[in-house]
């Protein structure tokens, strides 16, 4: 391998099995210049797996919870990220559960709550009403 011939050579970069691009160092082997190819760069790393995910749930929910106030997106988060209940919302966040439903549903004065805002949101409501239906027959 030529020196002048190598993008590695040239951009003293290299990207891992992760998909992150690494800086790398260059050393002389027999009069030739060759990358330093570290374990760290050859093995994939489950740590920097696990925040990769992270990452792309936090993406993710972003996305599905646009045009939310901060209160709803905190209540939204609490219901489809962590699974809890609205009666389980409610008691944390020290209102009834009456008003998490209008929060979501919104109010007899024509106030939309979350579920016109949000489309996700609708079709979580949605799916939760017709599994809640099919529980009483």
């Amino acid at each position: 391998m030529q020196s002048n011939d190598s993008d590695i050579l040239t951009f003293q970069s290299c990207s891992g099995l992760d998909g992150r691009v690494y800086k790398i160092e260059i050393i002389k082997r027999n009069g030739q210049l060759v990358p330093l190819l570290t374990p760290s760069l050859t093995a994939y790393s489950e740590m920097g797996r696990e925040e990769d995910d992270e990452i792309k749930a936090e993406k993710l929910f972003r996305q599905l919870s646009h045009n939310l106030t901060k209160v709803e997106r905190r209540t939204w988060k609490k219901l489809l990220m962590e699974g809890n209940s609205i009666a389980k919302v409610a008691i944390e966040e020290g209102v009834s559960r009456n008003a998490v439903y209008e929060r979501i549903r919104g109010n007899s004065k024509g106030q939309g709550g979350m579920i016109a805002k949000n489309d996700f949101v609708a079709l979580w409501w949605l799916r939760r009403s017709l599994e809640e239906d099919e529980n009483f027959d």
